[in-house]
């Protein structure tokens, strides 16, 4: 298996857009605001990427597409937090309210549910937001997690006003 931390080669652009319904097409992967992660089988086959945006010099948006759960490896997971965690004072996630795979993955990495954004993902589309800081991040050495009290449980939760 072979990871790279390069620019996304044609076929990665393809499977994060098609596994996440967003166009990544017109993206400039070796502009410095992105971190690239791709790992590959021996015959060359995507396991999954990993795409993170700085949207600010402090907020890194995190994206990742997933054909192999093995992908995720509490190494890699080490380096690319650690990577991002270097720079980032935040992490961010924005996930589609029905995408229970995406929001069970967010918080099993550590990610804490933090609100709704109403057609937040290219202007189309609801997206929960989930939130990682530094000290809620168990792949960085040394930090032990720690209780981070949720005033927005997401099982259950509505959005919006009710009347």
């Amino acid at each position: 298996m072979k990871v790279s931390f390069e620019p996304f080669a044609l076929d990665a652009v393809e499977f994060l857009s098609q596994e996440t319904g967003i166009d990544y097409g017109f993206i400039d992967f070796t502009d410095p605001r992105w971190f690239c992660v791709t790992k590959r089988r021996d015959d060359g086959t995507l396991m999954g990427v990993i795409a993170c945006e700085f949207k600010t010099w402090f907020e890194a948006h995190f994206n990742a597409a997933v054909a192999d759960p093995s992908f995720i490896r509490a190494k890699l997971l080490a380096t690319v937090f650690s990577t991002l965690f270097s720079q980032a004072v935040r992490i961010t996630a924005l996930i589609e309210p029905g995408n229970e795979r995406a929001i069970k993955n967010a918080r099993q990495l550590g990610f804490v549910y933090e609100g709704f954004l109403r057609l937040g993902v290219e202007g189309r589309r609801d997206a929960l937001i989930f939130g990682m800081l530094r000290e809620d991040c168990r792949w960085l050495p040394g930090v032990k997690r720690r209780a981070v009290l949720n005033p927005f449980p997401l099982s259950g939760a509505t959005h919006g006003f009710q009347s």
